[in-house]
């Protein structure tokens, strides 16, 4: 029963789940090979398995493209000889992919939620790297010019589908306040991971409020509850990082 209120065919569910099956392995092997013939062989794999069907892939290209880089960019920074991590670090990015192709290929019923979560996660991956990376004078331009721009095409995404105008518009506000509140936190010392959690709520409140805009119905009690959301979830992290010079 659970599978019926979740899954359209359980043909095309099996056959999803034997590509991100795949998806992982090969991603786990350019994990642990680190050479031009595996890079090539995963995104050759991870391109044919999206484009084919090719239905709705323009849909979700960006966000798809983003989280290629983004697992691409993971399991680089783990250690080549790290094989269960590595192992490990592929499964979860194969997870992701069999839910990008359950909302691509229609085998979700609830599409949207399971968008909504991916749209979030990948924003997360975005945040986790910007926060690891070495912020050195190179990586300055061209890392956060890479952030800014994935949080406009994230964005943009997300919101497409509302009613309203302007979503261009929307999309690089959106991706501007963001990128001033990276910045922000990312001179505080409470970890990596915390601070890309609190950037994810932030994600989140902005969107809550853009859609309650473009829906018409932002008030008052909309815009106190997000701040209040955001308010207790930074006091949380704040209390539960263990600060770091």
């Amino acid at each position: 029963m659970l599978f019926k209120n979740l899954f359209f065919s359980h043909c095309n569910l099996f056959s999803a789940g034997g590509k991100a099956i795949v998806f992982s392995l090969a991603l786990a092997f350019f994990g642990n090979s680190r050479s031009f013939g595996a890079f090539f062989l995963f995104i050759a794999l991870a391109f044919y398995f999206y484009l084919r069907p090719f239905f709705e892939a323009k849909k979700y290209f960006f966000s798809f493209l983003i989280f290629l880089i983004a697992a691409l960019l993971t399991i680089s920074r783990l250690p080549a000889e790290s094989v269960k991590w590595n192992f490990v670090v592929a499964a979860v990015f194969g997870l992701a992919f069999f839910a990008f192709l359950g909302i691509k290929n229609l085998i979700f019923i609830h599409r949207a939620s399971v968008y909504e979560f991916l749209n979030n996660f990948v924003f997360f991956l975005v945040f986790i790297i910007f926060f690891m990376a070495d912020k050195s004078s190179g990586w300055i331009f061209w890392g956060y010019t890479s952030a800014v721009l994935s949080f406009f095409l994230l964005f943009r995404e997300s919101i497409i589908s509302r009613p309203g105008r302007d979503i261009n518009l929307f999309s690089a506000s959106l991706a501007a306040l963001v990128s001033q509140f990276v910045l922000a936190v990312s001179y505080l010392p409470v970890g990596f991971l915390n601070s890309a959690a609190i950037s994810l709520a932030a994600v989140l409140v902005l969107k809550d409020l853009t859609v309650s805009h473009l829906r018409g119905d932002l008030n008052r009690q909309v815009i106190l509850k997000n701040a209040t959301i955001i308010l207790l979830f930074s006091v949380i992290v704040f209390i539960a990082s263990k600060w770091q010079p």
